[in-house]
């Protein structure tokens, strides 16, 4: 069975991350769905960004949980990935739902928990109700304390725990959250921890392999899915496996 395949921050690698024009590309590759960021704004809207501030990838300046929306709107987010892209707004996760919809699946990734963005959780399954892609959605997190929130106020939706280590340090955990996935960075992803996340009845992604040989690997390894800043990297690949 062929891994799902997602679009990292949209087409991190070819355009800029974590905005409508970036999701487009990525979609337009022909891959499964995309990944992004969540942040709260100050007035308590999900702003879609990777870092806390909006320093890296704007032209502006200051976190974002001390900006309202209607201040973190009027910043371009394209400029600092060349001049073709000025002008490209900071979208909220309602805009990526509306145009989107059902069509495609998403990774939804909450930086922060309610201790740092307060009713976060309860925001996110709101907004994915209103826009009904629960069933197209997975949210995932490196702040388990988020994941536990959202397992509590939502008893199926499909969660994922991101990772930095072996993934089988971390499959207590999985369970204990009743998350069904495990998203592991590519680099310490090996047969036996897909093996190991498969005995235990868990699902495992790795994020960011951006090289042609190394993408192909996860695909013999046997992963459930595949994140990638390069999704034309993606559709290639998976286009030359259907010869087979």
């Amino acid at each position: 069975m062929k891994p799902l395949l997602f679009g990292h921050r949209g087409s991190r690698g070819l355009s800029p991350e974590n905005t409508l024009p970036s999701f487009r590309l990525g979609i337009s590759y022909g891959v499964d769905g995309i990944e992004l960021d969540v942040h709260l704004s100050k007035d308590g809207k999900l702003v879609v960004m990777h870092d806390d501030a909006v320093d890296r990838t704007t032209d502006g300046h200051g976190k974002i949980s001390d900006m309202t929306f209607e201040q973190i709107s009027r910043l371009d987010a394209g400029i600092k990935s060349g001049t073709q892209w000025r002008g490209t707004a900071v979208p909220l996760l309602s805009d990526v739902f509306e145009e989107f919809g059902s069509n495609i699946k998403y990774k939804v990734e909450l930086k922060h928990s309610s201790k740092v963005y307060p009713g976060i959780e309860k925001e996110l399954l709101e907004e994915i109700e209103r826009y009904s892609v629960k069933d197209r959605v997975q949210v995932i997190s490196f702040d388990f304390d988020s994941l536990k929130n959202v397992r509590e106020m939502d008893g199926d939706i499909e969660l994922g725990i991101i990772i930095f280590g072996k993934p089988g340090w971390f499959v207590d955990i999985a369970r204990k959250l009743n998350a069904g996935w495990i998203q592991a960075f590519y680099g310490l992803v090996f047969p036996e921890d897909v093996k190991i996340a498969h005995e235990n009845n868990l699902k495992i992604g790795v994020w960011t392999p951006d090289d042609e040989e190394e993408i192909k690997r996860y695909y013999e390894m046997g992963v459930d899915d595949i994140t990638s800043d390069l999704p034309n990297l993606l559709a290639k690949i998976a286009k030359s496996r259907q010869k087979f």
